[in-house]
């Protein structure tokens, strides 16, 4: 409940900064995006813990609704180093001039040294998202995702928070 309860706030905080004078031009057949987030995620595999980390992502849009995308998350504690490197597909609905909805699935790998003896494993998952647009070319996008071990067992929910650039 809280979650949503965030999500809405910052929805509702996001429409509010910006001004309707102008039209996205990002989410259309040909562009490409990349984004660099700020990233969180809760772990159900081991103690529960939640993570902060960044993320970038390169999406090459093939229809004015849909999207491939490349993820890459890395993160280092000094003990510890954990990488994924994912493939999505988006497909947004329901566009606006400035909002701009879309949902995903991700296929990819994630490892890790040092915890579980270098030990690689498949992921999946899916996710929600919207870009805020600023400008024609800049949005803010939050993103909510759950991920899972070869479709078997929950490894983690996150939220991101990404700054989005679009471009021909």
């Amino acid at each position: 409940m809280k979650i949503k309860k965030i999500i809405l706030i910052i929805i509702l905080t996001i429409n509010g900064l910006s001004a309707t004078t102008f039209e996205q031009n990002g989410v259309k057949e040909g562009n490409s995006r990349l984004s660099i987030g700020l990233y969180g995620e809760k772990h159900y595999t081991d103690s529960a813990e939640l993570d902060i980390q960044l993320d970038a992502s390169y999406g090459r849009f093939l229809t004015d609704n849909s999207e491939v995308l490349l993820k890459i998350r890395d993160t280092t504690d000094f003990k510890y180093h954990t990488y994924k490197i994912d493939m999505g597909y988006s497909y947004y609905l329901f566009k606006q001039p400035t909002l701009t909805p879309y949902i995903g699935v991700e296929l990819g790998i994630a490892g890790d040294t040092g915890r579980d003896s270098n030990q690689i494993v498949n992921e999946e998952g899916f996710y929600v998202g919207l870009h805020k647009f600023f400008t024609e070319n800049i949005a803010l996008s939050p993103e909510l995702g759950i991920e899972f071990t070869d479709f078997n067992s929950v490894t983690e929910s996150y939220f991101n928070i990404y700054l989005t650039y679009f471009f021909d």
